[in-house]
């Protein structure tokens, strides 16, 4: 079955041919988010097979190290790549659409478990930080019937910033009680963060028990068991998961063995050159366009000749742009490439809106209306991650929106300094001839209902290829610094439609300290 040879050791870098870090990572960024446009469109009328993804492997293969980078910091990503796809190459020819969704979340898990075995001391930091959730029944009680109740609209519950009622939010609370260092804090936020410990959702296991028996109390129990097993026994915690939810692709502990075999000299040589305790179990996890992304769910929206067309070109905008932006010397590290690609494929999604005359708040205002209702019609059976990808997509849309507008409003079509190239856009043969899709002269939503079908995963659209690409290489410039958690205000979409809702927020406000106190009312404004 496997088209790869598996091999015990770590695969041996190509050498570097670029002076400059912030190009080889820019570069790097954009091929792997061309080999995805590319798979998909090759391979969007065929049932999903494993070997599909093969390309893309190569292309991690290619990444190379720049003599200013840490190998062992930059292996933790490109070997848990490279592992990946071949260890689910040797166990199965193909995943099916549902169990897609783990694939990215089971390598956090299996390295935090390795961390601990290392690194005592963060372990006893985790036994602590369990105690402190067992004792922090107000804080779990009160976040849940939020999040069930629907109090703070839509919810990002998987996002790398502290949002109200993500799960990162919930961690943040619960560690301004726990007196462990800031390094092993760092640590916890980062696996939960950009790190991906275990696809559990806080407030669902509330709500499905307060279904079952109409009893707050065992709800709150219940949940509060469940956030601390996910720290307590991750991998043993995702597998149960997994199994829960049918999991059938391939053998799931199987691949946790694999995983863990190849992994722990990869993550103790990491440990052991200094890389930030934050840093290890944050940079494995990023795995997901093998299978997620580059998957059945992709492969149906794209078989519609306008979704691929706009997938093509607003990926286009994003290569485009960020090339002229390096020629203009603005990236001074490969980290700042990020801001430049979402901000360029962000204003191609808000162009395309605005061919048609929609704006981001007209959809803001549109999924917060349905998100109410939801909330009534199914105040039991909704899973709590629903609105994750909606509001990821009203972000994106949101801050494309200002960067195409005209000051004061905007900033007058460019990000970061950078003229945005929608060329691709505006030239593109099937986004001028929307006729084609509906009846002449009256073709005026096609676009925009194309676009819309990615609401639910944009994941390709952000794009997450050369943003991870570029927070990776970036950690490898920096390896005994931590790159998560990160202080930022996103500018939420959602936040213009509730912008008390900003008043409740924790992004830009982690107190690392080792210990202070929780803020579960927001503090009073000054008068």
């Amino acid at each position: 079955m496997s088209t790869v040879q598996m091999s015990g050791t770590t695969h041996a870098y190509d050498e570097c041919q670029y002076a400059d870090v912030v190009e080889k990572t820019m570069n790097e960024g954009i091929a792997a988010q061309q080999t995805c446009v590319d798979i998909v469109r090759e391979h969007r009328y065929e049932p999903f097979l494993w070997k599909h993804c093969e390309p893309f492997y190569q292309r991690i293969k290619e990444v190379t190290l720049h003599p200013d980078q840490s190998k062992e910091c930059l292996d933790l990503w490109r070997e848990s790549y490279l592992n990946h796809y071949e260890i689910i190459d040797s166990l199965t020819k193909t995943v099916n659409a549902l169990d897609t969704a783990f694939l990215e979340w089971m390598q956090t898990p299996i390295v935090l478990d390795i961390c601990y075995k290392l690194d005592r001391d963060f372990k006893d930091a985790i036994d602590e930080f369990c105690r402190t959730i067992r004792e922090s029944e107000d804080l779990i009680g009160i976040e849940a019937m939020r999040l069930h109740s629907g109090f703070y609209g839509i919810v990002s519950s998987k996002d790398f910033a502290a949002l109200p009622g993500s799960n990162f939010a919930i961690d943040v609370l619960i560690l301004d009680r726990t007196p462990i260092d800031r390094k092993y804090k760092e640590a916890i936020m980062a696996a939960k963060s950009w790190g991906l410990n275990t696809i559990y959702v806080f407030g669902d296991r509330f709500t499905r028990i307060v279904q079952r028996c109409r009893n707050v109390q065992t709800a709150i129990e219940q949940e509060q068991r469940y956030l601390e097993w996910i720290w307590a026994q991750p991998s043993m915690f995702m597998k149960k998961i997994m199994g829960t939810f049918g999991f059938s692709s391939f053998n799931r502990h199987r691949y946790y063995e694999l995983y863990e075999k190849r992994m722990t000299p990869v993550v103790k040589a990491a440990y052991d050159a200094g890389v930030h305790i934050a840093n290890i179990p944050m940079l494995p996890t990023h795995v997901g366009d093998m299978g997620h992304h580059l998957g059945p769910s992709y492969y149906e929206i794209c078989k519609d000749e306008m979704c691929m067309n706009i997938l093509d070109a607003v990926s286009q905008v994003g290569a485009s742009t960020t090339r002229r932006g390096y020629a203009m010397g603005v990236p001074k590290v490969p980290f700042a490439l990020t801001g430049l690609v979402t901000g360029a494929q962000g204003a191609a999604m808000a162009e395309i809106l605005n061919w048609d005359g929609f704006t981001a708040d007209m959809f803001v205002d549109l999924m917060e209306h349905r998100f109410n209702n939801w909330v009534l019609t199914h105040p039991y059976d909704r899973p709590m991650v629903a609105e994750l990808h909606i509001n990821d997509w009203l972000d994106f849309v949101a801050k494309g929106e200002r960067v195409i507008r005209d000051p004061p409003h905007g900033y007058g079509g460019k990000v970061q300094g950078v003229p945005v190239d929608l060329w691709p856009i505006r030239n593109n043969t099937y986004l001028n001839d929307p006729q084609w899709y509906a009846y002449p002269y009256c073709a005026i939503t096609a676009r925009t209902a194309a676009l819309f079908r990615f609401i639910d995963q944009p994941c390709m659209l952000s794009p997450e290829a050369p943003s991870i690409n570029a927070l990776c290489n970036q950690a490898a410039l920096n390896p005994d610094k931590a790159m998560a958690p990160i202080q930022l205000c996103k500018r939420c979409a959602t936040a213009e439609w509730l912008p008390a809702k900003c008043r409740w927020c924790r992004a830009n406000d982690l107190k690392l300290a080792v210990s202070s106190t929780t803020r579960i009312e927001p503090e009073p404004r000054e008068e």
